[in-house]
C-alpha cells in the first residue's frame, strides 16, 4: 500500500485533532486571557476575543485540511497532521503550568 492509500485515514484523523484542539483551546481561553494580569469573568471581553480566534484558526485548519486531501498532497496533509498535534501539546503545557501558577 502507498502513503497517497491512507489519505483518507489521515484527512479523518485531522479533523478529530482539529476538534481536540478546538476544544482544549475553548477551555483554556480563561486561563489564557488571565495572562494580562487581571481576573475576567467567564464572559469577559479578552476570553471572547480569544475564542473569536479560536474559530478564525479552526476554520484555516479546516481549510487547509480540505485542501491538501482533495488535491491529494499527501506531504502536506502530514505537516497539518504535525502542526496540530504541536499546537495541542504547547496548549496542554501553557495550560498546565498556568494552573500550576495560579495554585501558587
Amino acid at each position: 500500500m502507498t502513503l497517497t492509500s491512507y489519505l483518507p485515514l489521515i484527512f479523518i484523523g485531522n479533523i478529530c485533532l482539529i476538534f481536540i484542539d478546538a476544544t482544549i483551546g475553548y477551555h483554556a481561553a480563561p486561563i489564557l486571557a488571565r495572562l494580562g494580569g487581571r481576573e475576567q469573568s467567564a464572559a469577559g471581553p479578552a476570553i471572547i476575543g480569544v475564542r473569536k480566534l479560536l474559530a478564525a484558526v479552526v476554520a484555516l485548519y479546516m481549510f487547509f485540511n480540505c485542501v491538501a486531501f482533495y488535491d491529494q498532497k499527501t506531504a502536506f496533509l502530514i505537516l497539518i497532521s504535525g502542526v496540530l498535534l504541536l499546537d495541542i501539546a504547547v496548549q496542554l503545557v501553557i495550560r498546565s503550568k498556568l494552573k500550576s501558577r495560579q495554585g501558587r
